[in-house]
C-alpha cells in the first residue's frame, strides 16, 4: 500500500514577487528612506541648537569687539505713544536716567491726552533737566499705526542721530551710550536682541519661553556670524541715512517697518547689526490670545519678507525634533518613545541651563510651559501661511498694503 504523500502547502505554488511582496517591500523601503530622513533632520536639529547655544553665550564678547566707535555725538531719543502698561513708567523714565552728556526725548501719540500721553506729560515734568516734547501724530499714510506714529518725531528730530525706543523695553543707565558704540561709519542701523523679564503669569512665561529661546538663539548666532537684521524694540540710526535709504517710503508698505529699514540700509551699503548689549523687555502678566497674535503678526512678516527663513523655520522649534528622534530612534536600537523622551530631555535641559547662563527668568513650571510653547509655535507657523490680518496694539491691520507716499515733512505738526 503506497504511503500517503504529504499535502504540499497552496503559498508554496504560489510564484515569488507577486503585487503583495511588492507592496510589502515598497513599504519598507519607504519606512527605511523616512527613518533615515528622520534622523539627518534630528541631527541639524540638534547640531543647530548646540551651535546656536553656545553663540548666545558668546555674543556679547563677539558683537562688542565691533564696537569701535568712542564719540558721543547729541542723541535725539524717539518713544511712539499708545498704550498704558503696568510697567509704562518705569520703562519710559529709564530714558532719561541715562548716562550720556546729550540728548533729548520727543514723545509721540495719535492720541495727546491718553493716559499713556498723560503719563508722559507727568515724566517730562519729573525731570526738566532733559529737553523734552509731546508731539501729535496726524500722518495716515503707512501700513502700520507705529509707522504713522513715528513720522512726526523722525522727521522734526533736532539731532542727526536718532533712538526710538519701545514703550516695553528698560533702559540700563549707560544703554544709550553703549548701543552707540556699534554705530560705526559702515553701520546704518543699530538693533538690539530683547529678553523677556518681570513674567507675572504662566501666558508670559510662554511668551518669554518663544522670545527667550528659538527666537534669541538664532538672532544671536546670526549676530555672531556678522549678520545683522531690524528687531524693533530699539533702533539707532542716522537721519540723514535714514532720508537717502529711501525714507518712510522704504518701510510704509509693511508692519515689519524694522526689517524694512535694516534692508533700505543695505541697498546703501549700510549694515543692520546687533549691539553687544541684549535689552529688557517688561511682559508683565499677559493673555494667551494677545501671546498668540504678537507671534502671529511675527511670523506673517516673517513670511512677507523674508520667506526662506520662514520656511526653515520649524528647525529651531523642539517640537519636529521630537517627532524625528521618535522616528530615527530603532537605527540605534532604542524604542520611539525612548526617542522621543530623550530628545526632549536634552533640548528641555540645554535651554534651561542657557536660561540660567544668561540670568534669565524661569518658572517652576517650565516643563508645561515648553510643552505649551512648541504647541503654540507650530500651530502660529501653520496660521501665518494662511492670513495676511494681523493685531497691532489691539487694532486688526493687513500685514502688507499699497501704502501712500509719505507726506512732505511740513504737514506734520
Amino acid at each position: 500500500m503506497r504511503s500517503p504523500q504529504p499535502r504540499r502547502r497552496r503559498d508554496a505554488a504560489l510564484p515569488c514577487g507577486g503585487p503583495g511582496d511588492l507592496r510589502t517591500r515598497g513599504l519598507v523601503s519607504f519606512l527605511d528612506v523616512l527613518t533615515w530622513a528622520a534622523a539627518a533632520y534630528w541631527a541639524a536639529a540638534i547640531a543647530l541648537l548646540i551651535i546656536s547655544v553656545v553663540a548666545t553665550v558668546l555674543q556679547p564678547r563677539i558683537a562688542e569687539k565691533r564696537a569701535r566707535r568712542r564719540d558721543q555725538p547729541p542723541v535725539s531719543i524717539v518713544l511712539p505713544v499708545k498704550l498704558l502698561d503696568a510697567d509704562f513708567e518705569r520703562t519710559q523714565e529709564s530714558v532719561f536716567a541715562q548716562h550720556y552728556p546729550r540728548f533729548d526725548v520727543t514723545a509721540s501719540a495719535v492720541d495727546t491726552d491718553s493716559p499713556a500721553a498723560r503719563k508722559m506729560r507727568e515724566l517730562f515734568a519729573r525731570h526738566p533737566e532733559t529737553p523734552s516734547r509731546l508731539l501729535a501724530s496726524t500722518a495716515h499714510f503707512a501700513a502700520s499705526p507705529k509707522v504713522d506714529n513715528l513720522y512726526a518725531p523722525f522727521m522734526q528730530a533736532e539731532n542727526d542721530v536718532i533712538l526710538m525706543k519701545d514703550a516695553n523695553v528698560l533702559l540700563e543707565p549707560d544703554a544709550l551710550a553703549e548701543h552707540l558704540r556699534q554705530l560705526n561709519d559702515d553701520v546704518g542701523l543699530v538693533c538690539a536682541i530683547p529678553y523677556c523679564a518681570g513674567l507675572d503669569n504662566f501666558a508670559a512665561h510662554v511668551e518669554a519661553a518663544i522670545i527667550n529661546g528659538p527666537h534669541a538663539r538664532i538672532l544671536f548666532l546670526a549676530s555672531c556670524l556678522g549678520q545683522g537684521h531690524g528687531i524693533g524694540k530699539i533702533m539707532l540710526f542716522r537721519r540723514s541715512d535714514f532720508l537717502r535709504a529711501g525714507g518712510f517710503d522704504a518701510i510704509s508698505h509693511t508692519v515689519g517697518e524694522d526689517n524694512a529699514l535694516a534692508k533700505a540700509m543695505r541697498r546703501i551699503g549700510q549694515r543692520p547689526v546687533f549691539s553687544h548689549r541684549a535689552v529688557r523687555q517688561e511682559l508683565g502678566a499677559r493673555r494667551f490670545l494677545d501671546v498668540y497674535q504678537r507671534q502671529l503678526r511675527w511670523f506673517v512678516i516673517r513670511r512677507n519678507d523674508e520667506l526662506l527663513s520662514f520656511v526653515a523655520e520649524p528647525i529651531c522649534q523642539a517640537f519636529p525634533a521630537l517627532v524625528a528622534g521618535a522616528l530615527a530612534a530603532p537605527l540605534i536600537g532604542m524604542a520611539p518613545v525612548s526617542g522621543f523622551a530623550a530628545t526632549f530631555g536634552f533640548w528641555f535641559t540645554l535651554e534651561t541651563l542657557l536660561s540660567m547662563a544668561k540670568g534669565w527668568q524661569l518658572s517652576y513650571a517650565a516643563p508645561a510651559v515648553f510643552v505649551i510653547r512648541e504647541a503654540m509655535m507650530l500651530a502660529v507657523w501653520v496660521n501665518a501661511w494662511m492670513t495676511d490680518r494681523v493685531v497691532w496694539a489691539k487694532d486688526k491691520v493687513h500685514a502688507r498694503v499699497a501704502a501712500q507716499p509719505a507726506p512732505p515733512a511740513h504737514e506734520e505738526g
